[in-house]
């Protein structure tokens, strides 16, 4: 329980010149007064936020309160070419505050000072219209830096560091012809898990493949996974390149037509590295038909009935747990306007 007031000042600048160069200036600071507190007969421990056991409660930070302030900032700087490609880069720092799924700020936060961080952001890119706007392409490089935070599960607690590249292309090949196309290469550091060299994880059975099974499966088995450096460190579940493609073509007379196909690498699907989901591409088609105020649509997902799996709570259940996707299956739907 508690209440957070946030004080803000913000001013923006958007100035361009003749010769194309355009920069986008931004700058805030705000100042927020936090106060929380939790009832200590009305807490179920142990919990996440709470180690310890009743009838023992020394743990329990029972209230907390502080000030806190800071600057969030933006630089942009821009050219248009004139034939339709503009580079850019970009630097910016926002300042945020850290609370959890229910807007909730706890109170060990405040007392530690860890309810009030910075992200920042690196960016370079070009992108732009071509062939009278019918073309667009984009493509940027980043660095990102930021703390991600779910106050029901410290284990998730964790800033992070990504780096990637994305690259986009949509064109409008006629009046009824439209593709697309995607690419993202992207690389996500845990610096929590750097800087420690481990992270807590539960234990599944390839995690310790000369321990039958059975054994331990009754309960649960969890400890410290230790994998020294950037590449040990790397955040779990997070595919490294996704390429994208989608045709969609209209026929004129209310009926149209889509079709799309994903490919996924394959990716470990926990901290360990155990276990390994195995990369895949779906295929999907869709339809539509207009007629008057009724629309029928249907799409058909998975075409070719790949098997593929996706991962759960990577740094924490991703060796004892993943997800099952839907196979082959088919959507239909009718409306009607009035």
């Amino acid at each position: 329980m508690g209440d957070y007031l946030d004080l803000g000042l913000a001013a923006l600048a958007d100035v361009t010149w003749d010769s194309g160069f355009n920069v986008l200036a931004g700058v805030r600071y705000d100042t927020i007064d936090m106060e929380s507190r939790q009832p200590v007969d009305k807490l179920l421990l142990a919990s996440s936020n709470n180690f310890c056991t009743t009838p023992d409660a020394s743990c329990v930070q029972t209230e907390a309160s502080d000030r806190f302030g800071g600057f969030s900032w933006t630089l942009s700087v821009s050219y248009d070419s004139r034939p339709g490609l503009i580079p850019y880069a970009t630097v910016s720092r926002q300042s945020t505050v850290i609370a959890g799924q229910g807007a909730e700020i706890t109170t060990g936060n405040i007392a530690s000072g860890g309810a009030f961080d910075v992200s920042r952001l690196h960016e370079i890119g070009l992108k732009g219209s071509l062939l009278n706007n019918s073309l667009y392409v984009a493509l940027s490089l980043y660095e990102q830096q930021r703390t991600d935070f779910s106050a029901q599960a410290t284990v998730t607690n964790q800033a992070s560091q990504t780096e990637g590249a994305e690259f986009e292309v949509r064109w409008v090949a006629s009046e009824r012809l439209l593709f697309t196309l995607g690419y993202s290469d992207m690389k996500v550091i845990n610096l929590n898990t750097l800087e420690a060299g481990s992270r807590f994880s539960f234990i599944g059975a390839d995690d310790i493949p000369g321990v039958a099974p059975e054994v331990f499966y009754g309960g649960t088995l969890g400890g410290a996974v230790i994998r020294p450096g950037r590449q040990g460190a790397r955040r779990a579940g997070m595919p490294r390149n996704i390429a994208s493609l989608t045709a969609t073509y209209d026929f004129g007379n209310g009926i149209a037509v889509s079709g799309s196909a994903v490919d996924v690498d394959a990716v470990h699907s926990g901290f360990s590295n155990s276990v390994t989901l195995p990369a895949y591409t779906l295929i999907n088609a869709g339809l539509v038909v207009e007629a008057g105020n009724w629309i029928f649509s249907a799409a058909a997902k998975n075409l070719t009935d790949e098997r593929y799996f996706r991962a759960n709570f990577p740094n924490l259940f991703g060796g004892v747990i993943v997800l099952p996707e839907l196979p082959s299956n088919y959507q239909a739907r009718i409306q009607y306007r009035w």
